[in-house]
């Protein structure tokens, strides 16, 4: 399969977005996430962003569908098919039914079992066992790195495992709707993506079309004014300081900008210097 370049990942909700973004700070990966900040999409508008992107030269678009409200909703469904079917074939639809938590779910699970939920509130009853107090809210998800936190107390190897496992079996029997997720196939996409040397040449040669779209306003925000603080930054960027501090350890690391100072830290572009 060809390494795609330049990958966007649209979710559904914030779910989605917050965890994909916690993935993308914790291993380095310069995709995009879309929209910028999360929010509520259907599927016609992420069809049509998506189109919009491989429009902009992406290789590759990967639109997160939760099943459960398509697979009661008839007329719905059938749209998700009709676009799916006829948008274009570097758009990657990627389904969990009945939604991202029970992803999460496989990391803790002992053992493999089909299971059937109707709704993802059936899902997070279970996945509290493991992720106790989990609430599908951006407060709870602004407070818990939801990869680190999976990576650090489940088994991601053992949830890619179990993922591949019920793939299959909803494929060869789709009028049971048991519960699986194909969030796997997105790991396996970046770390591909990951082997190469793609990301260093990126970043260098063509960052701003390389990474996400707040690192690329850090970058520009530092290039046309003097050395600036987080909150000169958080206020050009319109993010608050607590985001913008991950983005600036992110561009440290891949060593685009630096910090001096230790009381009141302030940034700049290293080939500035």
């Amino acid at each position: 399969m060809e390494i795609p370049k330049s990958i966007a990942i649209i979710g559904e909700g914030e779910t989605e977005w917050f965890y994909f973004d916690s993935l993308r700070i914790a291993c380095r990966y310069p995709f995009k996430i879309a929209p910028d900040m999360p929010q509520h999409s259907d599927i016609p508008h992420m069809a049509k962003m998506a189109e919009q992107y491989i429009a902009r030269d992406y290789d590759t678009v990967v639109c997160l569908v939760d099943m459960d409200r398509l697979l009661t909703h008839k007329k719905e469904l059938s749209t998700y098919r009709q676009i799916r079917a006829a948008c274009s074939d570097k758009i990657v639809w990627i389904e969990t039914n009945p939604c991202t938590e029970f992803w999460f779910l496989l990391h803790f699970l002992p053992e493999l079992a089909v299971r059937h939920y109707q709704t993802c509130d059936e899902v997070m009853v279970e996945l509290r066992k493991y992720m106790p107090g989990y609430e599908k809210t951006i407060r709870y998800f602004r407070k818990i790195k939801l990869y680190d936190y999976l990576r650090t107390y489940g088994d991601i190897d053992r949830a890619m495992k179990y993922a591949d496992q019920l793939s299959r079996l909803s494929e060869s029997s789709r009028e049971d709707k048991i519960a699986y997720s194909q969030i796997n196939k997105v790991l396996r996409i970046l770390a591909q993506w990951s082997n190469t040397n793609i990301i260093e040449k990126g970043l260098k040669t063509e960052f701003s079309e390389r990474i996400g779209e707040v690192e690329a306003k850090i970058i520009d925000f530092l290039a046309n004014s003097s050395d600036s603080d987080i909150k000169s930054i958080s206020k050009a960027i319109g993010l608050r300081t607590s985001r913008v501090s991950d983005y600036l350890k992110l561009l440290i690391e891949a060593g685009h900008i630096e910090s001096s100072g230790s009381w009141r830290k302030t940034y700049h572009l290293i080939n500035t210097k």
